[in-house]
């Protein structure tokens, strides 16, 4: 065996040879597991690194399973003439924290940390990886406190029971926190369902229901940014940090009363419903920064996304005909132009990224990062039309946006009214 593994590190410059060693590897490792589990007494006086070593040699050769596999045997009861329970509350943190990146889905995530103290406080929150986003059911009852998930790559619906949303409709929602009304529409906060974390905000009195207009991640100094009116009917921006218990309001003139309002990077971008136009406007003194002309061949009434993809670009996404066919394109800010004036450029690929949409917003997620996303896609929640005297159906509608391709994904929920990316990160209030 060794002289097979000397022979295959000399001709490891050929691509050829590198398959002959991840297979040699690979046989190796099955081998050695093989022997360990057939000698009970040699299992048991394997060490701790010789178990997070074998984790890793099957984590290099691509080969997920047998790394779980190594798990499931190397935590398996010896027999022994004096067998004793084994202790898994005293598990090494560096096996747990191998464990836990292993677990893809956050409800498993979930359990394995409270299985007892130890465990949990072994594995921070931030070993989850980036989920696939969850879409939320419409709720039929105010006063009930339970929300319905559904998860596309799993298949599965959760049930999450959320006190703090009782009596609440949701408005918006920001990277695992929604931003939710009170039925009077004054009260305001950021719950995390999950979590239930509540942060109140302070309260304003509006001419209606505010609208959430950013941001899309909620960071810690990072302002929430609500559009509404006042008694006089007069557009204003108010906003505030996490936690802080005064609002700041900026008024706008009526210029901005019909517009598509976005908050992004400290700036209000607000696009004309008709002409097409976007005032970008800084909010912290309400002076105009630049006006980017409209884009080629605008349609006036068409439902308008900002969005900051996860390479920092500023993507424009117009939807056509939003009562029944829907139609995607996409632009992207390029703000260094050769007149020196920023203008929207259409573009047929963002690479590896995915842009999910709703009635509330939209937001781009990194395509590899996640199990089951297709990139270079738009994922839309929509309503389906059979007849004009029937009730609308709804489903998931996603669009190839270099092609224009549609593809319909079978959703059970009733009517699915928003994405929302689960989260188990705290807000820390300032």
């Amino acid at each position: 065996m060794n002289n097979l593994l000397f022979l295959s590190f000399q001709c490891v410059q050929h691509s050829a040879a590198r398959i002959v060693l991840l297979y040699s590897l690979s046989l190796f490792l099955n081998l050695f597991m093989l022997s360990l589990f057939l000698s009970f007494q040699c299992f048991a006086r394997i060490t701790r690194l010789s178990l997070v070593v074998a984790i890793h040699l099957c984590l290099e050769i691509g080969n997920p399973s047998q790394a779980s596999n190594c798990i499931r045997i190397c935590f398996m009861k010896t027999e022994s003439n004096e067998a004793q329970e084994r202790d898994w509350a005293s598990l090494p943190p560096d096996v747990l924290n191998l464990i836990a990146k292993l677990l893809n889905e956050i409800t498993h995530f979930v359990r394995f940390r409270a299985v007892c103290p130890s465990w949990r406080s072994s594995t921070p929150v931030t070993y989850l990886a980036p989920q696939f986003p969850w879409i939320l059911d419409k709720r039929k009852d105010p006063h009930d406190p339970n929300l319905s998930f559904y998860s596309i790559p799993f298949n599965k619906i959760y049930t999450i029971n959320a006190p703090s949303y009782r009596n609440k409709i949701l408005s918006g929602h920001s990277d695992g926190y929604m931003f939710t009304l009170s039925q009077r529409h004054q009260a305001v906060s950021l719950l995390n369902p999950l979590t239930n974390h509540d942060i109140p905000l302070p309260t304003y009195q509006f001419v209606g229901s505010p609208h959430w207009i950013g941001p899309q991640q909620t960071k810690m100094g990072e302002y929430v940014v609500c559009y509404g009116h006042s008694g006089h009917q007069s557009p204003k921006l108010v906003f505030c940090h996490p936690g802080q218990n005064y609002l700041q309001e900026l008024e706008l003139s009526s210029d901005y009363t019909d517009c598509h309002h976005f908050y992004l990077r400290g700036m209000l971008f607000s696009i004309e419903r008709t002409s097409g136009a976007t005032k970008v406007t800084n909010i912290a003194d309400g002076t105009l920064a630049y006006v980017i002309p409209p884009i080629e061949g605008h349609l006036g009434n068409c439902a308008e996304y900002l969005v900051e993809d996860s390479r920092g670009d500023i993507l424009r996404v117009p939807r056509y005909n939003p009562s029944f066919i829907n139609s995607f394109d996409v632009y992207r800010l390029d703000v260094a132009t050769k007149s020196g004036l920023p203008c929207w450029v259409k573009v047929n690929n963002i690479g590896n990224q995915a842009l999910f949409m709703d009635r509330d917003g939209g937001f781009a997620l990194r395509a590899s990062h996640l199990s089951g996303i297709k990139e270079n896609c738009v994922y839309f929640l929509k309503k389906i039309f059979i007849r004009v005297y029937m009730e609308p159906s709804y489903g998931i509608e996603r669009m190839d946006i270099e092609t224009g391709a549609k593809e319909h994904l079978p959703c059970p929920l009733k009517e699915p009214i928003s994405w929302f990316v689960p989260s188990l990160r705290h807000l820390s209030a300032q």
